[in-house]
């Protein structure tokens, strides 16, 4: 006689670690907010309670979503959760550049930061509310491949390490098709590397296809920092993580001791790198001389790291990795700048976003979406139209949004980031994996940790990157039902 398994126990279950993670998660929060509230550097109760709140509204929607152990993505969950190291952690830590400002200035900014996430979550609400289960389109719900085609993923994510081989070593790419092609390359790359993550969190990758999968991870990680540039593999290492725990429920804790300690050191060394080896023509490393660059990067990092003998010892030079990913200072910025010295621009920036949707072959003289960020350096006086040319800062959505329309700007932002985003979410939660809905859920995942840019640019790389993605594959999926 054939008995079945007795049930696994609960805490054994993916919803099971998912309320396991939840609580552990609200106990931190709970842990965490005390300390600071009794170890905050500011005396004023209200700027202390705001700055904690920050951090509070950041966490506790992606905590309620593991408790749900919701099936949609939790698309304004992560958006929310990218607000604690930029806008949250420089506050309570009183960042070296935020401590400049006084009180008059930082409690109307962290007053503004928390009326975008309150905003967000109600423009979820409403979402939420209002959302009505319809029949959907099968190209939208369906695979638009056979499930055998996933197994494919990982060497589709090999041609990513490719072409990152051949535009850092190689003339071989002209520069009038290097925009089209980096799209097409990192946008299936950034779909490839969450599957495979997700294969991976559900058992279904092999031996041969996890060590392939490392070795791509490893080997864009080093080409991609050769720029001196952490944010690209920063986002696509935290969208692997969560393609992993869509699945798995649970955390690579292996990852993370792994992957933090070495962001850390080469963040903290990257300025000296920079110093010597930025210059008027840009960075250039032979392939032979890869492992002493970042031998060399490793040793400023550590010496900057501890606080070396020789070292520049600089707070800003010697600030953590999570520091000095901070927009917060930059709202304040803008707020003792606009109205005050600078005019609100009254959608200026925003009149970069539509000429994106016309293809340049149409439009050859179209503006750049980069255009509308030295829009903002000049305008707010940060930087010379000259200056503006060669140097770009990340401002981030809110800071465009406070400059541009002021309070209520930031507002609508979040009420409309919050609806659409939801939206997004419930109307691609029965999708499959690689159907219409599911990649365009997963391009917006890796978006939402891109919070940096203005809107323009934002939305530029994100269409961009659909056209590269839908168009072949809708090609690949017309030919193949024939």
């Amino acid at each position: 006689m054939i008995t079945s398994p007795p049930p696994q126990p609960q805490a054994f279950t993916a919803e099971g670690r998912s309320r396991q993670l939840a609580s552990l998660g609200y106990l931190v929060l709970a842990v965490g907010s005390a300390y600071y509230w009794y170890q905050s550097p500011w005396t004023d109760p209200l700027l202390k309670f705001l700055s904690i709140l920050i951090g509070v509204l950041g966490v506790v929607p992606i905590l309620r979503w593991l408790q749900r152990n919701d099936e949609a993505y939790p698309l304004i969950e992560l958006l929310q959760l990218t607000m604690v190291p930029f806008y949250a952690i420089p506050l309570l830590n009183a960042h070296e550049v935020v401590a400049r400002y006084p009180e008059s200035i930082l409690l109307p900014a962290a007053g503004i930061v928390v009326l975008v996430q309150i905003l967000g979550q109600v423009g979820a609400f409403v979402a939420d509310s209002n959302y009505r289960a319809t029949p959907q389109s099968p190209w939208w719900t369906d695979d638009l491949v056979s499930d055998d085609t996933l197994r494919f993923s990982g060497y589709i994510f090999m041609a990513t390490s490719v072409w990152l081989v051949i535009t850092n070593f190689t003339p071989w790419v002209p520069s009038g098709l290097t925009g089209t092609l980096r799209a097409v390359f990192f946008g299936t790359g950034t779909i490839s590397a969450f599957i495979q993550a997700r294969l991976w969190g559900s058992n279904q990758l092999n031996q041969t296809q996890k060590l392939l999968f490392v070795f791509n991870i490893v080997a864009q990680f080093i080409l991609m920092n050769l720029s001196l540039v952490l944010v690209t593999s920063m986002i696509l290492l935290l969208l692997i993580l969560i393609g992993y725990f869509s699945s798995a429920r649970r955390l690579p804790l292996m990852v993370f001791l792994i992957a933090l300690p070495t962001f850390a050191l080469l963040h903290a060394g990257k300025h000296q790198m920079r110093d010597k080896h930025w210059g008027e023509l840009g960075l250039a490393v032979e392939p032979s001389a890869v492992p002493a660059f970042y031998v060399e990067w490793m040793q400023y990092g550590v010496g900057t790291f501890f606080n070396l003998p020789g070292e520049d010892a600089s707070p800003i030079k010697r600030s953590s990795l999570f520091e000095r990913a901070s927009l917060f200072q930059l709202v304040c910025y803008a707020l003792d700048t606009v109205p005050g010295q600078t005019p609100y621009l009254q959608g200026e920036s925003y009149s970069y976003v539509w000429p994106q949707i016309i293809p340049r072959f149409l439009w050859p003289s179209k503006p750049s979406p980069n255009d509308s960020v030295k829009l903002l350096s000049v305008k707010l006086g940060v930087l010379t139209e000259e200056q503006a040319e060669t140097t770009s800062i990340g401002y981030g959505l809110i800071t465009e949004a406070y400059v541009n329309y002021g309070v209520t700007g930031t507002g609508v932002l979040g009420f409309i980031l919050g609806w659409v985003l939801r939206k997004v979410s419930r109307l691609t939660a029965q999708c499959g994996t690689l159907s219409g809905g599911g990649i365009f859920r997963i391009l917006c995942l890796a978006w939402c940790l891109n919070a940096e840019t203005t809107m323009a640019v934002w939305l530029s790389s994100f269409y961009q990157a659909c056209i590269a993605i839908f168009g072949p594959l809708l090609l690949y999926s017309s030919f193949t039902k024939r």
